[in-house]
């Protein structure tokens, strides 16, 4: 329940910041001015109205089981949802680990990333992340991110903490391995994203 509310704030923000000032939804276009997907490639679960790109990495279609568990966390524990807005997307997908240590939230968007450098500036830290523009985010205690650049927007992979022992120390251990949880995700993005 603590990493679904966690993750919902962290998306919450994101969007409060992405819509920034009210803009009227585009008008949808005739049927014959739409493109199809290529036969590769797989329409998003949504589709928002506005010009942003489609949201082609689907964190709970796209990292496959071993990823996870090459990761420390239970692929049956997946707990899939989206932000259905009309000015842009957010493809959710959460995991635990099998001890309930860790939750993992993995977050697809096509919000740019200078509105998530804008929305977390107060608690994030620039990074480069195999190539890409990307932010460490910490924005409450038990809880780390890694937001990413791609070609459609951006990738958040971000872990809550829950404390299991009272030896613990959140505030040390909170992003302790979140980059290398975020490349093994990124491994999956499509090329050129």
């Amino acid at each position: 329940m603590h990493r679904a509310s966690v993750g919902t704030l962290l998306v919450l923000a994101s969007i409060l910041t992405a819509c920034g000032s009210p803009v009227a939804a585009p008008e949808a276009a005739p049927a014959s001015d739409t493109v199809s997907p290529s036969p590769t490639t797989r329409v998003p679960r949504h589709v928002d109205q506005s010009d942003r790109p489609l949201v082609v990495f689907d964190p709970c279609l796209d990292i496959p089981d071993e990823a996870l568990v090459e990761a420390g966390y239970d692929p049956q524990s997946k707990d899939e949802d989206l932000v259905a807005a009309d000015y842009h997307t957010f493809l959710m997908c959460d995991f635990d680990t099998p001890q309930r240590q860790y939750g993992l939230g993995v977050y697809s968007s096509n919000i740019t990333f200078a509105e998530e450098q804008e929305k977390a500036k107060d608690y994030s830290t620039p990074i480069e992340f195999d190539g890409r523009r990307a932010l460490l985010e910490i924005p409450t205690e038990g809880h780390c991110a890694v937001s990413m650049e791609t070609g459609y927007g951006i990738l958040i992979v971000s872990r809550s903490f829950f404390p299991s022992r009272s030896d613990q120390n959140v505030e040390e251990e909170q992003c302790v391995g979140i980059e290398d949880t975020a490349r093994i995700i990124a491994r999956y993005l499509p090329e050129g994203q």
